[in-house]
Parts: structure tokens; C-alpha cells; sequence
């Protein structure tokens, strides 16, 4: 139910925000509207999905859910460009588009779709969740870590664009918005879908590996992403956000299948909201920051300080992994 709601909500935001007339109520369908839906996808999807699959094929389930929004980014960008180039109210077209397909899809869900709720007993309130939540040091550092991730993947969702129209010449906005999102998710989608499987195929054998994973995913980060702030050329700096999307595939791929290694399946769709919220409260930051020092230092300097947060986040996993990971582990 939550779901089908959540598909709905965002889908009628979408597709009202196509016939927006003003600045106002185009925020208030495609912000508001839009965002409420999708806070009503990920926390039940994740624990729909912890629900039919243990640590065996629980990184690859949530991988394929992960790679299909990374897919559907790849096809958006490539179609946005498109768009882009018609001029005049052709973004009005897409919008009601993609929103009237949404709607459709939700209605599907909601005859294709049974439910497979917890047992009675196992219907925590959010108080139960969070102080469960809280009491495993482990779910605390990955959500602080998680954090550290959403900064960077806000700051770059919202700059890479203009990052690549500035720096580079004769690259018009349509180009520089399908460089900046085209390569990054094709190689996302690479590195998740190779991540998820491996991690199931060794995670049996050693539990703690999805969290250690993670950490490798913060680190491989870091080159990649000075490398894009530093690129000569367009062509490098597609090639270095390709790079940096594998990265970030590797660390999407372990990041909540290591969150789950340490939240009891009862509390894990409450807890993913609410590491979502702290993430998110934390990626709030990032526009303002990046902005400010792409003014008042160099756009360069202000991409390359996204590395500094890859490293922040590998850093707070550190006592995850070495101190609190074997008390706070659950098991299948």
C-alpha cells in the first residue's frame, strides 16, 4: 500500500509540475508533492526486499532495485538532451509524460502486488525503531558515513552541469546535462551490478565483508572524483566521471546490505527512513557550500572538496568495522 500511495504521490507531482504556471506551484508539485512520494518508496522497497532475501542474495536483490533507478537516470538524461534541443513548452510534454506513465505503473502495482506484512507482534512504533537503531553503534556510524555519501551525491546532481559548461568551451547546456549524468551512471550500474553479486557470493563466508566494502567504496571514491575537478579535457573528464560511477556503484552496492547486517528485520523499514532523513539533513549543505566556494575560491577547487567527504566517510566506518561490527551483527 505504501508503496502504490508513494508511486502515486511522486508520479502527480511530476505530471501536475508539467502544468505548472508559476515558479510557486511548480515547487510545490515537483518539490513537495514529488518528494513525499518518494519518501514512501525506499524505506518499505528495502524492507519488502529484506523480507524475501537473506545475506546470500540480499546485496544482489538490492542491487538490481538500485541499478533500475540508476537505468532509468541513464534514460532520462539521454532523452532530456533530446527535449532540450526542441525548445519552447517541450519540458511541459516530458514532464506529463513520464507523471501519466507513473500513474499508470502505480495502478498496476496496486492489482500485481501482494502483501507480505510483518506479524503483528513485529509492528514496531518509531520510537521502538529508533531506540533499536541507536543502540547498535554500527547502524549509527554507516548512517553518519551514508551521510558523507548524499553530500556528495547532491552537490554532484546539482553542479556537474554547470561544472562541465564552464569549464570546458562550446558545450551547450544540453550536452554538458548528458555528459554530467550519461557516463557517471552507466559506469554506477556497471560497479553495482558487479559489487552486489560478489558480495553474495563471499558474504556467507564472511559477514563483516558488506561493511568493509563499503569503506573500499568511500576510498575508491577519492581519485576519480579530483580527477574530475581537475580534467583537461571533456573527453577526460567523461571518462573520470565514468570511473567515479563504478566507485560509487561499489559502495551503493554494500551500503544497505551492511545497514541490515545490524537492524533486526522488524526495524529496518523505519530505520531506512531515518538514516535517509539524517543523510539527507547532511546533503542539505551541499548547493550552499559548493556554491559559495565555486564564487569565492574556484568551481575546481569546490568539486575536488567533494573527495574530502569520500575520505570523511571511509574514516567514520573505521570503528564500525574494527570495534562494534561483531557485537552489533544479526545474522541471517
Amino acid at each position: 500500500l505504501v508503496l502504490v500511495l508513494g508511486t502515486t504521490l511522486f508520479s502527480a507531482g511530476v505530471l501536475l509540475g508539467g502544468l505548472a504556471q508559476s515558479i510557486g506551484s511548480l515547487v510545490v508539485f515537483f518539490g513537495v508533492v514529488n518528494a513525499l512520494g518518494q519518501c514512501c518508496i525506499a524505506p518499505p522497497a528495502y524492507s519488502l526486499i529484506s523480507q524475501h532475501h537473506d545475506e546470500r542474495t540480499r546485496s544482489t536483490a538490492m542491487g538490481i532495485f538500485q541499478g533500475a533507478d540508476y537505468l532509468g537516470i541513464i534514460l532520462a538524461s539521454s532523452a532530456a538532451g533530446w527535449i532540450a534541443g526542441l525548445g519552447g513548452g517541450m519540458w511541459r510534454i516530458a514532464f506529463m509524460l513520464v507523471g501519466g506513465l507513473g500513474i499508470a505503473w502505480a495502478v498496476a502495482l496496486g492489482f500485481l502486488m501482494r502483501n507480505t506484512p510483518q506479524p503483528s507482534a513485529d509492528r514496531p512504533t518509531v520510537r521502538d525503531a529508533f531506540g533499536a537503531l541507536v543502540r547498535k553503534p554500527t547502524a549509527v556510524l554507516i548512517a553518519v558515513a551514508f551521510g558523507m555519501f548524499m553530500y556528495t551525491n547532491c552537490a554532484l546532481r546539482l553542479w556537474t552541469v554547470a561544472f562541465i559548461q564552464r569549464s570546458f568551451e562550446g558545450v551547450s547546456l544540453a550536452s554538458a546535462a548528458f555528459h554530467a549524468v550519461f557516463w557517471f551512471y552507466v559506469g554506477a550500474l556497471i560497479g553495482i551490478s558487479l559489487t552486489a553479486r560478489a558480495l553474495d557470493f563471499v558474504g556467507g563466508k564472511r559477514p563483516s565483508v558488506r561493511l568493509e566494502t563499503s569503506f573500499v567504496g568511500f576510498l575508491l571514491c577519492i581519485a576519480p572524483m579530483i580527477a574530475v575537478a581537475y580534467s583537461s579535457t571533456l573527453v577526460g573528464c567523461c571518462a573520470s566521471l565514468a570511473s567515479l560511477g563504478v566507485t560509487v556503484g561499489v559502495y551503493e552496492a554494500a551500503h544497505y546490505p551492511a545497514m541490515f547486517d545490524c537492524i533486526e528485520p522488524r526495524y529496518r523499514s523505519v530505520a531506512t527512513g531515518l538514516t535517509g532523513c539524517l543523510a539527507f539533513l547532511i546533503a542539505s549543505f551541499a548547493p550552499m557550500t559548493v556554491g559559495w566556494m565555486s564564487d569565492h575560491l574556484s568551481m575546481r577547487l569546490a568539486m575536488a572538496s567533494m573527495a574530502v567527504f569520500f575520505l570523511m566517510g571511509a574514516l567514520v566506518l573505521l570503528p564500525a568495522i574494527f570495534v562494534f561490527f561483531k557485537k552489533d551483527y544479526v545474522g541471517r
